[in-house]
């Protein structure tokens, strides 16, 4: 018997690519959450103990220790934030009001064909959320079908930036 080596370019048997696509800039995310505010940088850098305690509370992996966030002029928090997606990371920016409540969600990088995650009716879904109701997020955000681990990621981030506020960020 003779047995021949078949080469098959790479491009034919590789998995396509996850292909990120830009949405909005964090400015724009800034003005679409917080029209008219101003904000100042108010990053915070968690040490080890306190990841260790935000992975307690929120039940969602901590993907850096680094939380980027800005105070809003009038009251309110606006943070960058990033979890897994399907293929690749998506980033996104959450609006906290005053009263540590989300004000606004929105996708500024995810991967294309993923843009179910960006419709205002899905993020709408996390206004008002607090701390107190984070808990029941995954009961009661709708799936999209075809991203649900996008969608579960996303849900668990919020959980984790409403837990990051109630600890770290509230009173200062």
């Amino acid at each position: 018997m003779r047995w021949q080596l078949l080469l098959i370019p790479p491009a034919l048997v590789a998995p396509a690519v996850a292909e990120a696509a830009a949405f909005l800039s964090v400015e724009e995310a800034q003005r679409a959450i917080f029209p008219g505010a101003t904000f100042t940088p108010a990053d915070l850098v968690l040490d080890k103990a306190q990841v260790e305690q935000l992975l307690r509370v929120a039940r969602s992996p901590v993907l850096r220790s680094r939380v980027k966030a800005w105070r809003v002029s009038g009251g309110g928090w606006f943070i960058l934030d990033q979890v897994f997606g399907r293929d690749d990371r998506i980033t996104y920016a959450i609006g906290l009001d005053a009263s540590g409540a989300v004000k606004g969600l929105e996708i500024l990088v995810c991967e294309s064909g993923y843009e179910g995650v960006r419709s205002p009716r899905w993020l709408g879904q996390f206004d008002g959320a607090t701390q107190s109701t984070a808990a029941g997020l995954g009961e009661r955000i709708a799936n999209i079908s075809g991203t649900t681990l996008s969608v579960n990621h996303i849900t668990d981030g919020v959980r984790r930036v409403l837990a990051t506020h109630s600890l770290y960020l509230a009173g200062t």
